[in-house]
């Protein structure tokens, strides 16, 4: 037996989260990642009460809200970059857990052979 999941990355980009349940529950996938920046708008940003609104709502879905898709990166040369990355992970941690996702997902985006530096300095300082 298999289950389905969605991300929102492409095909649900602009989809609310009415709408990605809806659409979720419709076709059979019972969890959704959600990526940030997209329409649903579960970021960081987010307050309290309207945490607890997109808890209760997924809670009271037949969808899991699995994980958050973030657009933190780890790769980077500059360490200011990296830095700003880890704090901006730690605060969507935080909206994960108000939230009730099990976890938040970061992007490893790519080698920095072409600016000199080798792959398994890259692979080191991603983790």
């Amino acid at each position: 037996m298999f289950r389905l999941g969605l991300v929102t990355y492409n095909l649900a980009r602009s989809w609310d989260i009415p709408t990605i349940i809806k659409m979720c529950s419709e076709t059979g996938f019972e969890a959704v990642e959600l990526r940030t920046t997209h329409a649903h708008g579960v970021e960081p940003s987010l307050n309290e009460e309207q945490r607890k609104k997109v808890k209760k709502t997924f809670e009271d879905s037949p969808v899991r809200l699995l994980s958050l898709g973030t657009t933190c990166e780890y790769h980077a040369v500059e360490k200011e970059e990296v830095t700003r990355n880890i704090e901006l992970t730690k605060e969507f941690i935080k909206l994960a857990y108000d939230v009730g996702a099990l976890g938040v997902k970061v992007r490893p985006n790519g080698l920095q052979t072409e600016k000199g530096i080798p792959v398994e300095h890259t692979l080191k300082q991603i983790g």
